[in-house]
């Protein structure tokens, strides 16, 4: 298992709760990628949306920044290896 999965899901159930929350390695040639899913009410509008994204991405690396981790990178711009969705 992905040790980057048990602190992001930890902290995004502890502000959107445990059932809306779903995190997993991501597939393919890239096993470092983290996928998170999170099922939040409509948002107003995209800037409320972008908001919680914004909140949701912050949780997580603070969450791996406290175990002294960080999101896997790819690529020659560094690009973290993290997708976040919203449902709703």
């Amino acid at each position: 298992m992905n040790k980057l999965i048990r602190p992001i899901k930890k902290a995004l159930a502890q502000k959107y709760g445990y059932k809306n929350v779903s995190v997993k390695n991501g597939s393919g040639t890239a096993w470092g990628w983290v996928e998170a899913r999170i099922k939040i009410n409509e948002p107003k509008d995209k800037g409320e949306a972008d908001k919680i994204y914004e909140e949701a991405t912050r949780i997580s690396r603070e969450a791996l920044k406290k175990e002294g981790l960080e999101f896997y990178t790819y690529g020659i711009n560094d690009t973290e290896e993290f997708l976040l969705q919203l449902d709703y």
